[in-house]
């Protein structure tokens, strides 16, 4: 059997999974994306947890390593920066991603 390959929208709908709060919190996606896609295997699963994993930090560590500093102030780098920096790396991550992964990243950065 042909293993289904992980697409743009296989790869976004991990994303989305994998930036839950509550009691799905920094837990592994694969069992959630298994049940919206079934024909996934295990190792297919894995892999998109881990690329999910990665553009999650990836996105977490650049806005807490590029603060904007105002006078007394630290603010965030500006959302056009970040989408531009994460597009460059993963172009296949959905704007609506972008802007959530973007507004947790600030969230965690402010911790």
């Amino acid at each position: 059997m042909k293993q289904m390959p992980l697409t743009i929208d296989i790869l976004n709908y991990g994303l989305e999974l994998s930036m839950d709060f509550g009691e799905n919190w920094l837990q592994p996606i694969n069992e959630r994306l298994s049940s919206v896609f079934p024909n996934l295997s295990a190792q297919k699963l894995e892999e998109c947890h881990l690329i999910c994993k990665t553009v999650n930090k990836m996105g977490n560590r650049y806005v807490q390593e590029n603060p904007v500093h105002t006078g007394t102030e630290i603010t965030f780098i500006a959302f056009e920066a970040f989408e531009k920096f994460m597009l460059n790396k993963y172009h296949w991550v959905s704007a609506k991603n972008l802007k959530r992964l973007y507004s947790q990243s600030c969230y965690y950065a402010y911790k």
